[in-house]
């Protein structure tokens, strides 16, 4: 492969890889109703950290009694912050040694392209089961936003359930994530239910009673395998609008390396990129969580902090079934 070769796998590879990762995101943003956000940004550091008015916890409207003379505590205004935190993410790196093209007789910009393509579904996978499996531990570390249904099945009844812990803002949740096996338990249900709530067919979104889309992700983080026998445990997700927004950072390096000195030319090419992620009403603990944190760091609840004072102003709930 001649250096002009490598240019264009660059580019081909930067280019598909941004142009798919583009459109993908918005249909994932309009299939979940603005609950989980996939966005661009742009932070410098580790870390981006925002101060905001607290509410006051006794309200602002008191009882008052013309005929009294009692004094009153006064209640302080507040301010509280709130970080997101900086992902590094990155890709192995790809064997693209000249042999394999010329051995095949294949141009590079077909390679460029697969690869691309790939790399663009991986980040997106990547970057939503991050935000999935940080949203599950957060809430769920809330006994107020957990909705305990492992006696059974996932349903509709029992999806309801968890969202009438948000009562009378119910409606704000958008949306469900879930694992498919949940979301057969469902259609299960469903097909024995006069009140024909799911159809067949050419419906490609199902939405529960009240209108919510389901969408259906089989990542890790929305299961969980534990005990002797082993039992797995689904997370079903639902969020408000906002509740994790995850902004792609204008760093994408691509890099190809050459190396001499075995029995063919080898080379490679590597690239590197960071997001930004941040959950509705809590805040990254930079003590605790650090700075370019692990997946086990982001999927542990101790590093992301409740600064919403109402269990409501949270991402949504957690609802969880055998």
């Amino acid at each position: 492969m001649a250096l002009a070769d490598l240019k264009i796998f660059e580019q081909q590879t930067y280019t598909a890889y941004q142009e798919l990762l583009d459109y993908n995101v918005n249909l994932f943003n309009e299939a979940t109703q603005g609950g989980l956000v996939l966005t661009s940004g742009s932070m410098l550091g580790s870390f981006s950290t925002e101060a905001f008015w607290a509410r006051i916890a006794a309200g602002t409207v008191k009882r008052r009694n013309v005929f009294g003379t009692g004094t009153l505590a006064n209640q302080a205004l507040s301010m509280k912050e709130r970080s997101k935190v900086k992902v590094a993410a990155g890709s192995f790196p790809i064997d693209i040694s000249p042999s394999m093209f010329t051995w095949i007789q294949k141009a590079p910009e077909e390679a460029a392209a697969v690869f691309g393509r790939q790399l663009a579904q991986d980040t997106m996978n990547d970057m939503v089961n991050v935000a999935m499996s940080s949203l599950k531990v957060a809430l769920g570390a809330q006994t107020t936003n957990k909705y305990d249904g492992t006696a059974g099945t996932c349903s509709l009844d029992g999806l309801l359930t968890a969202s009438q812990l948000y009562g009378d803002r119910a409606s704000e949740i958008v949306c469900w994530l879930m694992h498919s096996k949940p979301n057969f338990d469902l259609f299960h249900g469903a097909l024995a239910n006069d009140a024909k709530l799911f159809t067949f067919g050419s419906v490609k979104v199902m939405q529960d009673g009240f209108g919510r889309p389901f969408i259906i992700a089989d990542h890790p983080s929305l299961y969980t395998t534990a005990g002797t026998p082993a039992v797995t445990t689904y997370h079903a997700l639902g969020l408000t609008a906002g509740a994790a927004v995850v902004e792609q950072n204008p760093d994408f390096l691509g890099n190809t390396s050459t190396i001499n000195g075995n029995e063919n030319i080898a080379r490679t090419y590597q690239a590197e990129w960071t997001y930004n992620l941040s959950l509705k009403g809590f805040s990254w603990d930079k003590a605790n969580g650090g700075p370019s944190p692990t997946d086990a760091a982001l999927a542990t609840a101790t590093n992301w902090d409740k600064v919403a004072l109402s269990y409501r102003d949270l991402g949504g709930v957690l609802a969880e079934f055998k």
